[in-house]
């Protein structure tokens, strides 16, 4: 049995469900809400006090990365990780630029920037108290500005914002050329790493226009998410 420990709304809570629609294996969701974070539920779980968590057959693995390599490696069809060298490597290459670059844009502008806050703060706090919901329309901005600013994507202007996104998606487009997946013929781990953070970004209003100004890259995202997605 597989339970997925998650906020729906985090990109690599969406990274893990996607591994698992395509290795075709159920499970169970436990949907945490932001309280689970105050009252320690989270660190009971996760010590490191991070979602997502997966616990499989009474092992508990923590960390989106970890989790799909413990899921290639227990259902190895489709692979999602090549066993050709060039090609692994740069399926790593690109789940490490998503994970520790594209994440903290989206971060930045779903949740510090006031226009896309007010939408996605009442999303993370959904299934919390009304105490819970009203504090964190202060308190979520701050921590997560504060954490992007210690990153680094926090300390620059709304403009220098726009043209990092502008350049990374571009970049993902000269990348793809005509091809169909970002690495070799088929669809990998670093479509999927790449796909769910460039979705959360494309849902703000500062980067619906740049990725859809991007045909190549709408295409391909159009690919994997159908690729992806529960039946």
């Amino acid at each position: 049995m597989i339970t997925l420990y998650q906020w729906e709304m985090s990109p690599f809570c969406d990274k893990v469900r996607r591994v698992l629609h395509v290795k075709r294996q159920p499970y169970r969701v436990e949907e945490l809400d932001l309280a689970a974070v105050v009252t320690g539920k989270l660190r009971k779980i996760n010590p490191v006090g991070k979602v997502p968590a997966l616990e499989h057959d009474g092992k508990m693995i923590v960390d989106s990365s970890e989790i799909v390599r413990h899921l290639e490696r227990e259902f190895p069809e489709p692979s999602l990780i090549p066993s050709e060298p060039g090609l692994r490597g740069l399926v790593h290459v690109l789940e490490d630029w998503a994970d520790e670059s594209l994440y903290f844009y989206e971060l930045h502008l779903r949740l510090t920037m006031r226009h896309n806050a007010q939408k996605w703060v009442p999303e993370l706090t959904k299934r919390d108290a009304g105490v819970v919901r009203a504090l964190a329309r202060f308190v979520v901005p701050r921590e997560t500005r504060a954490r992007t600013r210690a990153q680094g994507v926090g300390k620059k202007s709304p403009d220098a914002i726009h043209a990092d996104i502008e350049r990374h998606v571009g970049s993902l487009g000269d990348l793809l050329g005509k091809r169909q997946w970002l690495v070799g013929d088929a669809l990998t781990l670093a479509d999927i790493a790449v796909f769910v953070q460039l979705f959360c970004i494309r849902s703000t209003l500062e980067g619906w226009p740049i990725i859809n100004g991007t045909p190549n890259v709408v295409s391909w995202m159009d690919r994997v998410d159908a690729a992806t997605r529960a039946a």
